[in-house]
């Protein structure tokens, strides 16, 4: 059955020592936090903002930020984006009562310029040679620099924190977690990356699609791009997470099938619920 499919996990031998320097290094960059009106129309109890950030790398990122005008402490929700895409403002989740901040990652939306020469074979194969260069690293950064000036934003004044993200950004909020420990409550649907080994056989279309048809091009380069990739297979990370999970998963999917997110869910450690849908990553009426 799926909700048992459990496969060996394949960390390389360095795996934590090289995010515990990774999230090492992006602790001693100054965010520089900068803040200019939205331009959209507010309201009365909300205020809304775009806010740029350093990240690692000095990459300068761009963000939405949307904001109770009162001092009460609130919920926090951090999220991102599809792949390749870009965020848009949740003045819903705002609305009921959370704070939220919502960034473009590197390379992506108002952060495009921010990865000034992505790979001509798709993003994700950007600084595909070492896991110290790939476009991964840089976006877990992005992502857990966000919860970061997020926190800043609020001075303090947060009753919890919620990361969250669908697909490609359920992937970045999954490992950001990991590595931070910083949630009290994690939502991801379809978070992608997960069982970088096997993965590639059934996606056929997004990042997954990418890497397979730069493989099958250059089959000799297979073996140092599944290492690199084994870095960022979200299945690792799972057994990290401690908070409360929410997860879910489409039955038929072909950007992020439902075999490499029960991956990800079969090995999470904490508390946690799995939710499935019929299909996802679709225009199907299900």
């Amino acid at each position: 059955m799926r909700r048992e499919f459990k496969p060996r996990l394949r960390r390389p031998a360095d795996f934590d020592l090289f995010w515990d320097s990774t999230r090492s290094q992006l602790e001693r960059v100054d965010p520089e936090i900068e803040r200019a009106p939205m331009g959209a129309a507010e309201s009365p109890l909300l205020k809304g903002e775009l806010v740029t950030f350093t990240s690692l790398g000095r990459a300068r990122l761009t963000a939405y930020f949307l904001q109770w005008r009162d001092r009460d402490p609130r919920p926090l929700v951090i999220h991102s984006h599809g792949y390749c895409g870009q965020c848009t403002p949740r003045w819903d989740w705002a609305e009921s009562g959370f704070n939220v901040l919502g960034v473009d990652i590197r390379g992506c939306g108002r952060s495009l310029e921010a990865l000034p020469r992505p790979s001509r074979w798709g993003y994700v194969l950007t600084g595909i040679e070492a896991p110290e260069t790939s476009v991964l690293r840089l976006a877990v950064c992005d992502y857990m620099q966000a919860v970061r000036v997020g926190r800043l934003l609020c001075s303090g004044r947060i009753s919890r924190t919620l990361l969250h993200g669908v697909s490609f950004a359920g992937g970045l909020a999954l490992m950001s977690e990991a590595v931070l420990q910083a949630a009290d409550v994690l939502a991801v649907g379809v978070p992608t990356f997960g069982w970088a080994e096997g993965r590639n056989f059934f996606v056929k279309s997004g990042s997954g699609a990418e890497i397979s048809a730069y493989l099958d091009l250059r089959p000799e380069f297979t073996d140092d791009v599944m290492l690199v990739l084994s870095y960022f297979d979200t299945a690792s990370f799972a057994d990290r997470i401690r908070c409360p999970t929410l997860v879910g998963i489409g039955l038929k999917d072909d950007v992020v099938p439902a075999k490499t997110v029960y991956a990800v869910a079969n090995h999470l450690s904490g508390p946690h619920e799995i939710m499935e849908f019929p299909v996802s990553h679709s225009d199907h009426p299900e």
